[in-house]
């Protein structure tokens, strides 16, 4: 049978297309999916090849969403809550297409390089926000934080683009720690950039996520120089709590009550409304609709959502709901870890390695925001899964070239 490359390629130019925009804009982005499902679809339909690979993923995954779905249709307004479904939990398309069509290390390499030249360029922006307090793409005043601005990057809010500076910053750490050969040390400039603009967000939720992930870093990979490695960050943060003492008052209030009452009054408000929705939940982006009639005596300066993600799962599907969450994000932790061990090649452990420790701070991070709930984050956790995933595809992919042909190098590097 003849078959035909150009659905691949369209597939390929929209994964692409993703990797090179998402730091800049969600719109684009967003049409590097679109185009990846395109090319997919036509990869089945006319050259009769469909590209579908089995996870021990997908079954949590599948019952989470079948959940959702059931829990928001029973709720009272089932179309509003199925079409916040749809809305939000479309993005793991990107996962299943990185998993299901990167099939090779060098276009896993050539989205990486992506990332990394977007990433550089916003997060360079973001650094020099936070001196002159400007947004020029909207023409938006910066919130002053004493002698600085709160940086935002292109996405407009601090808190969206601190989650994706985050991201940035492990994945490019993994590339620098991964990758051996000359310079090595001038790999580590976006890493650097993207940890200055974290702290120049002033996201407290971003900075727990990196206190709680960067020792992670030193006990997944083992060596004395990773330790060393990650002490030296923490203690760059403590030095710069030190000296600058914004820095310092904003850390603080990470353990004010009185800071944080909001947080407290929405959390003990989803608790009281799970208490009677145990099973199923209350259905997608319904918290506005029950707030009035469970909520908390209290201050409250903003009532959107529960700011925690978990608090968010368990009143929308309930405890199965939550049980099925956790257990999706346990078995992408497994595939991520066993992927980055089992690899001899530097762009598939750059993958694993940045999409697990990018997960660990996502996942710390929902304790205290609204990651998965918040679309546009969303799209950056499926992609950080998407690289776990894409990275455990070559890495079989690999280790079968490898099978067949004994005097095939082992290391690509990138």
């Amino acid at each position: 049978m003849i078959t035909t490359r150009w659905p691949e390629k369209i597939t390929r130019f929209g994964l692409l297309l993703f990797a090179s925009t998402i730091a800049i804009s969600h719109v684009p982005a967003q049409f590097g999916i679109g185009f990846a499902v395109l090319g997919w679809l036509l990869e089945g339909f006319v050259n009769k090849h469909w590209q579908v690979k089995w996870s021990p993923m997908f079954l949590p995954l599948i019952l989470y969403v079948a959940w959702n779905l059931i829990c928001s249709t029973a709720s009272p307004r089932p179309v509003h809550s199925l079409l916040a479904v749809v809305d939000n939990e479309w993005a793991m398309f990107l996962m299943l297409m990185m998993f299901w069509t990167v099939q090779d290390s060098d276009t896993l390499q050539r989205i990486l390089v992506c990332l990394f030249v977007s990433s550089s360029v916003a997060m360079g922006y973001a650094i020099w926000q936070s001196f002159y307090g400007i947004e020029l793409y909207r023409g938006m005043a910066l919130d002053p934080m004493g002698q600085f601005y709160r940086s935002v990057g292109f996405y407009g809010f601090y808190l969206t683009f601190a989650a994706f500076a985050m991201t940035v910053f492990f994945v490019s750490s993994a590339f620098a720690l991964e990758r051996g050969g000359k310079g090595k040390w001038f790999r580590f400039i976006l890493p650097f950039m993207s940890f200055a603009a974290v702290i120049l967000t002033f996201a407290r939720s971003i900075w727990l996520s990196f206190a709680g992930v960067i020792p992670f870093l030193g006990l997944v990979r083992g060596r004395r120089r990773d330790w060393w490695g990650a002490i030296a960050l923490l203690a760059l943060f403590a030095i710069s709590l030190i000296f600058v003492p914004l820095l310092r008052y904003r850390a603080a209030s990470i353990f004010d009550i009185k800071a944080n009452q909001t947080r407290i009054n929405l959390w003990q408000t989803s608790l009281k409304i799970s208490q009677d929705f145990r099973f199923v939940g209350i259905g997608e982006d319904n918290f506005d609709y029950y707030f009035e009639k469970y909520k908390v005596p209290g201050y409250y300066d903003t009532t959107a959502h529960p700011h925690n993600d978990y608090l968010n799962v368990l009143i929308n599907s309930g405890v199965p709901g939550l049980i099925f969450f956790l257990w999706m994000w346990i078995e992408a932790l497994r595939s991520g870890i066993v992927t980055w061990r089992k690899s001899e090649n530097s762009t598939v452990k750059t993958a694993a390695l940045g999409g697990t420790l990018s997960l660990v701070g996502l996942i710390i991070g929902a304790l205290f925001q609204d990651y998965y709930g918040s679309f546009i984050n969303c799209l950056g956790w499926w992609f950080v899964v998407g690289l776990i995933f894409a990275g455990k595809r070559a890495q079989e992919a690999d280790s079968g070239r490898r099978s067949d042909d004994p005097f095939l190098p082992s290391q690509t590097k990138l």
